[in-house]
């Protein structure tokens, strides 16, 4: 058995693609293999901000930048035991987190076949469309270390809340003696531990996205809450569960290091949905009711992806302003139409005060369309605004009576786009009291605040001023600019300088299909 701290000093295999699929393998040494895989290099080639990116382009991303492929098990080369003992051990390297046990155990020895430890689990399972030699069965975004025993007793469950389908009075819990207390597992379902669930809905949700059946060896993968009328047997259960899951426990740290260790030294590509929860309303929509008494989800036949053409979130926070008149006022907010958008009462507004958490939803939009490149703002009332600005505001509502220490949740379809502030914080470093934040050019939404992207006045910076017109340091109204960029192809098939030297050269001696190998290595080692 090899020693993980051996193999961690081994370089991953590349996996070459063809225009369809994998092709050939060639060995790259790189202390982080791939590039562009911070989360802004990552998605800037998208033709719209991410949350704003059509599913169909999405897929096409995460397959175009999967750029290494492992064997699942290999006596000489890298693997998947090596890989998830990359991306699943804690800091000393010693110790494996266990997906459904959420405990800590010794990294080596791992199962060789008698189940004495831990093993691989394939969150989608192998039984329902996943084949041993297609490129979805060694995906890292999917798999995880489990006791053997509680994968066993996982089998190829859905995932899913005891008595979705079938009687409550046959639920285990917790799932198995060495599974966490908080799950539970009957015939249909198998429900992880609490603090899990999310991870397993957004690696659920990414292999739908990612295998559509276009490469060989692999199907259309489909979640859904009618997994057996999928067809091929490629269903996974219980999406509306998953989407539940996704909004209760959202990304942590350590999910989002995961993600990092996956695209920088394994495959190349990321799992939107850790980077983005908020695309799980996009594409899949919002979930249903859950089943009562065991009578599952309503099913009326096969079931398909939802349309890539459904609506995506087009509105930003762009500003916050905490006037220096009288009574603090104007309080106002500014938001930017990134996009046509056909009913703005997809949107509303949350303010948190005092860092007591979310409020929820506290203003919500007219049913009126919004151009692209159209302001909005909102305002706690008129009078104080129309002195300050010299103009209305464009909506009113009392929920707008904040402080400067006061945070500001946008919802599309019921679920967080964006945020200025951090909900569960007192002011803080954003903090903008007698003062104002104005979002940076070409920055857009996001669900995690990031204070680099914002301008902030500093606390007083207007306390003195009468107007904004005639401020000094004045509230940049209507300015921002969301520039698009334009689609370019993915990095890994761009061409380069060698490329086409290599290529037009009739006396080399690479020609053809060796050409388009030697280039594509090329490009990805640049």
């Amino acid at each position: 058995m090899k020693e993980a701290s051996m193999m961690r000093l081994i370089a991953p295999l590349i996996l070459l693609f063809s225009g369809t699929g994998p092709s050939s393998l060639l060995l790259v040494s790189s202390q982080q293999l791939f590039s562009n895989c911070d989360v802004s290099s990552y998605y800037s080639t998208l033709s719209a901000s991410p949350t704003q990116t059509s599913r169909d382009e999405m897929h096409l991303l995460l397959k175009f930048t999967h750029r290494n492929v492992l064997p699942y098990t290999s006596d000489n080369n890298p693997d998947v035991w090596d890989g998830l003992l990359a991306t699943d051990t804690d800091a000393t390297g010693q110790l494996v987190h266990l997906i459904y046990g959420n405990k800590y155990v010794a990294a080596t020895p791992y199962d060789s076949g008698s189940c004495d430890s831990w093993n691989r689990e394939h969150l989608w399972p192998r039984s329902r469309g996943i084949s041993d030699s297609g490129l979805d069965n060694t995906d890292l975004h999917h798999l995880r270390p489990a006791d053997c025993n509680v994968n066993a007793a996982r089998s190829n469950r859905y995932f899913g809340q005891c008595g979705t389908v079938g009687p409550l009075a046959s639920c285990v819990s917790p799932a198995h003696v060495e599974a966490a207390l908080d799950t539970e597992r009957d015939a249909q379902t198998f429900l992880p531990p609490a603090d899990k669930r999310g991870d397993v809905a957004r690696a659920i949700l990414y292999m739908d996205l990612r295998y559509d059946g276009s490469e060989p060896n692999t199907l259309d993968l489909v979640v859904s809450d009618c997994p057996e009328s999928v067809p091929d047997g490629a269903g996974m259960g219980y999406l509306s569960q998953l989407l539940q899951w996704n909004l209760e426990d959202p990304p942590d740290e350590e999910e989002r290091n995961r993600n990092g260790e996956v695209c920088d030294n394994w495959q190349g590509n990321r799992n939107p949905f850790i980077d983005y929860p908020e695309l799980a309303t996009v594409y899949f929509g919002n979930p249903s009711p859950l089943p009562q008494n065991g009578e599952g989800y309503a099913c009326s036949g096969p079931t398909t992806p939802p349309p890539t053409n459904a609506p995506s979130p087009s509105l930003i926070i762009t500003g916050v302003i905490d006037g220096p008149l009288t009574g603090g006022l104007p309080k106002a907010i500014e938001l930017y139409a990134t996009a046509d958008i056909p009913d703005l009462s997809m949107y509303g507004v949350g303010f948190a005060n005092n860092g007591d958490g979310t409020d929820g939803i506290e203003f919500t939009f007219p049913s009126q369309s919004a151009s692209a490149g159209s302001f909005f703002t909102i305002a706690s009332e008129v009078v104080g605004f129309e002195a300050y600005f010299g103009a209305p505001p464009d909506f009113v509502d009392g929920s707008v009576n904040i402080n400067g220490n006061d945070a500001i949740e946008l919802f599309f379809n019921g679920q967080v786009i964006d945020v200025f502030g951090d909900v569960n914080v007192d002011g803080g470093d954003w903090e903008y009291m007698d003062g104002w934040s104005y979002r940076r050019d070409t920055t857009n939404s996001s669900t995690l605040f990031n204070l680099d992207d914002w301008i902030l006045s500093g606390i007083n910076a207007i306390d003195s001023c009468a107007s904004n017109p005639a401020c000094v340091n004045a509230f940049p109204f209507h300015t921002y600019k969301n520039v698009i960029v334009s689609p370019t192809p993915p990095p890994s098939l761009r061409p380069s300088r060698q490329v086409s030297e290599c290529c037009a050269s009739s006396s080399s001696v690479l020609t053809g299909f060796n050409c388009v190998m030697f280039s594509l290595l090329l490009i990805i080692d640049h």
